[in-house]
């Protein structure tokens, strides 16, 4: 089944997006809000003010009579700097904050076109991957799940991982099917992935499980963890054809986990529930032939032979309609921003003259 990419391509009116994010983020302008920014406004202004003034005073210290007006007027220059400063600060904040909603306005479009249902975060998501046990603050944002015979699920996740006296930020994209029926604990894992948080995207291997080698044109850059008794039945899903689908471009690859009824792929390196008509075409064929393998294959744990022919004629193909790592949308940079910095540069020009 296609998808209708075109709401993701198509920019947001400003009613388009208010209403957006009143009625489905559930953001509303209250007159508290509008203080309490101007209450965080007035005490970030005062402490960078008191940073500036301390800069000037210690370089104005023992200067010659040349420096008089740094030393005349440091607190009106500490203030003006301070406060175009912090006005350029909080006016780059906004602007990147209505990125992030233009970016949620098209996923929630796209999904409403597509069949799907969308909601922009979930608080400690109960999903069975190895990622999702461990943790804490586990968010799920920008998910859309679609029902039916085929089930499909995409989102981002965020954890934080305690270490040590600190912690690690654990930062990844999936998306995940529905399967008829439990199946054994299998981990296809991408070893480019190795070195990161925890050791992979992956940060565990099943406990008991075995690692194997995958064979065929991928062994090098994937292991294969299942218990025995399932080999016959990983290697029947995980066919060639099916694992060139995880490599892309700029050394981007993906990690596989089969737990309990879900089939979940792992992206470390790129977000997945993106504005890409590209990314989530491939996510769509992808999934399309995962679930048609996965239909395919009976209950024998038969590991299949390799046709060393066209093992390599895959390995030597294009990813099968992956597109390059997605950058987020292009913003442009908010004239409004250079307004307070040339106000700054007045602020200086007038003490400095005076």
């Amino acid at each position: 089944m296609g998808l209708d990419t075109t709401p993701l391509t198509v920019a947001s009116t400003r009613p388009q997006l208010r209403d957006f994010t009143a009625r489905v983020l559930g953001h509303r302008s209250r007159w508290n809000v509008w203080v309490g920014l101007l209450v965080l406004y007035a005490v970030t202004t005062a402490a960078v003010a008191a940073l500036v003034l301390l800069a000037l005073i210690l370089l104005t210290l023992g200067a010659p009579a040349p420096n008089g007006p740094l030393r005349d007027h440091a607190l009106l220059l500490s203030v003006g700097t301070a406060a175009c400063l912090v006005a350029t600060m909080f006016i780059w904040v906004a602007h990147v904050r209505k990125g992030i909603r233009e970016e949620l306005f098209r996923l929630h479009r796209f999904a409403t076109a597509n069949g799907f249902d969308f909601t922009p975060e979930v608080k400690e998501p109960d999903l069975p991957g190895l990622p999702f046990r461990r943790g804490t603050l586990r968010r799920s944002s920008a998910r859309l799940r679609r029902f039916g015979p085929r089930p499909l699920e995409v989102a981002n996740y965020t954890a934080w991982i305690p270490k040590g006296r600190a912690g690690e930020s654990l930062t990844l994209s999936y998306f995940a099917l529905t399967l008829d029926r439990p199946m054994p604990q299998v981990v296809l894992h991408a070893r480019a992935n190795d070195g990161r948080l925890l050791g992979s995207s992956v940060p565990a291997r099943p406990a008991n499980d075995t690692g194997m080698p995958l064979g065929g044109p991928f062994g090098e850059a994937f292991g294969l963890f299942c218990p025995s008794e399932a080999e016959g039945w990983a290697r029947s899903l995980f066919t060639p054809e099916m694992v060139a689908r995880f490599v892309g471009p700029a050394k981007t690859v993906f990690d596989v986990e089969v737990v309990a009824d879900r089939l979940f792929v792992y992206s470390h390196l790129r977000s997945l529930s993106c504005c890409d008509p590209q990314t989530w075409q491939w996510m769509n064929e992808t999934a399309a032939a995962l679930y048609a393998r996965l239909e395919a294959l009976n209950d024998t744990t038969a590991a299949p032979t390799f046709d060393s022919a066209v093992a390599d004629s895959v390995a030597a193909e294009a990813p099968l309609g992956l597109a390059p790592p997605y950058a987020r949308l292009h913003r442009a940079l908010p004239v409004t921003a250079l307004v307070p910095l040339v106000v700054m540069v007045g602020v200086w020009a007038v003490g400095l003259a005076a």
